[in-house]
């Protein structure tokens, strides 16, 4: 029985090797349906792990939520109202009995120079207590002061990435940058994280005392976003009702009017984390199904012809003596083979566009073990479903009429 199986395996590969062409285009066919399968897995698990990147690179806690400025839904604002927070706000919310830290910010993108060097990031404006609620510690020098944020003090505390780009391994503490048209003296340097799974940098910014923000860099009063640490994290649903409470009287809303801020805590992060991978794999499955049932479709349809082109060899190995399930387990095993060989082309294929869509900062992508295995599930899957029509349709030929066919 197994030397049946072997020879019946030996005269598919000789198959496949005499007729290349229809070989190339059932290969063709799957490999454009597993490089899609590969590249959308590859960009579903790239966009989750960027998302939790961001979330642990936020400085979250579980006793710890921030409240950001305009209507919305965790990061996607639905209002232009986006001015609403001010310091006046971000007070009241400290005088909480369950608050222990507020830390109000701004936050702009823009260009930092030095001399003749120059480089774009995020610079925020913040309190003293941005360090204490993020945890970060300085590499060299001091963080911003209470002195600093109520002179307006015009001074700058740099992340790595700005450092190395902006000073090629000098020392920066005590050197001036320039911002718009204000010079500032670096202070201090936070320590390096280095970069996420993803490739997000969280280094890449620049901090400055929140009233020197507001007073010679926005010139605008109201806030980004305000971190709320509470004292443990049972305390962090009613602090939360307490600060809408706030901040909607402060804001002057009426009882029908919707919240012009919105929350977001680790929990409210992982639930819309998890509702989106439910909404992208379902969209995966779709794709892909459609995508592996065209690459099906093209094998059994070729196959279909190659058997009318072969149909003297068909004859032949009847008279020889091949039986209905040699002929049919040899036109099953091109099937799988092609199928199989499509496959590794395919993730060959998606895994050099999913480097290429990350390398380029396309689309972030993640690749994990999972599309090899089903890419290898679904392309042995697909040549035996679509491989089955043909290779009875071959068996049953009779050999006396196929040879006398040719």
């Amino acid at each position: 029985m197994s030397m049946r199986i072997f020879e019946n395996l030996g005269q598919a590969l000789r198959g496949l090797r005499l007729n290349r062409g229809n070989t190339f285009l059932m290969t063709l066919g799957v490999m454009i349906g597993i490089a899609s399968l590969t590249v959308i897995v590859a960009i579903g698990d790239g966009i989750k792990v960027k998302v939790l990147d961001r979330i642990a690179n936020m400085g979250f806690g579980p006793e710890s939520f921030s409240v950001i400025a305009g209507a919305g839904r965790m990061f996607f604002t639905r209002s232009k109202n986006t001015v609403s927070m001010t310091l006046e706000d971000a007070e009241d919310l400290l005088a909480l009995p369950t608050v222990r830290l507020v830390v109000p910010r701004q936050r702009k993108r823009m260009q930092i120079i030095n001399k003749k060097e120059f480089t774009s990031t995020r610079v925020y404006g913040v309190t003293p207590d941005w360090q204490l609620a993020r945890g970060w510690n300085m590499k060299d020098g001091d963080f911003l002061s209470d002195s600093d944020l109520d002179r307006k003090k015009r001074v700058i505390v740099l992340g790595a990435t700005p450092t190395r780009k902006l000073f090629k391994g000098e020392d920066p503490i005590g050197r001036m940058l320039r911002l718009q048209n204000n010079f500032y003296e670096v202070i201090g340097l936070l320590e390096e994280k280095g970069l996420t799974e993803s490739g997000y940098d969280p280094d890449d910014r620049a901090l400055i005392p929140l009233t020197t923000s507001m007073s010679r860099l926005t010139h605008e009063t109201h806030l980004h976003s305000i971190k709320v640490v509470t004292l443990n994290p049972s305390q962090v649903p009613e602090t939360m009702e307490a600060v809408r409470q706030i901040l909607r009287r402060n804001h002057n809303l009426s009882v029908l009017a919707a919240d012009d801020f919105r929350f977001v805590t680790p929990e409210g992060i992982m639930q819309w984390v998890t509702e989106s991978e439910q909404a992208l794999n379902r969209m995966l499955i779709l794709i892909s199904t459609v995508s592996l049932l065209v690459g099906g479709i093209v094998i059994m349809n070729i196959l279909l012809v190659s058997i009318r082109e072969r149909v003297r060899e068909i004859g032949i190995r009847r008279c020889f003596g091949a039986r209905r399930s040699d002929i049919t387990l040899q036109f099953l095993f091109e099937s799988v083979l092609v199928s199989l060989l499509g496959g590794v082309m395919g993730i060959g294929l998606g895994l050099a566009l999913s480097f290429g869509l990350k390398r380029f900062d396309v689309l972030p992508t993640h690749m994990t073990v999972e599309p090899f295995i089903l890419s290898f599930v679904f392309c042995t899957l697909i040549g035996l479903v679509f491989g089955i029509h043909p290779a009875r349709k071959a068996a049953f030929l009779s050999p006396e009429e196929s040879i006398r066919s040719q």
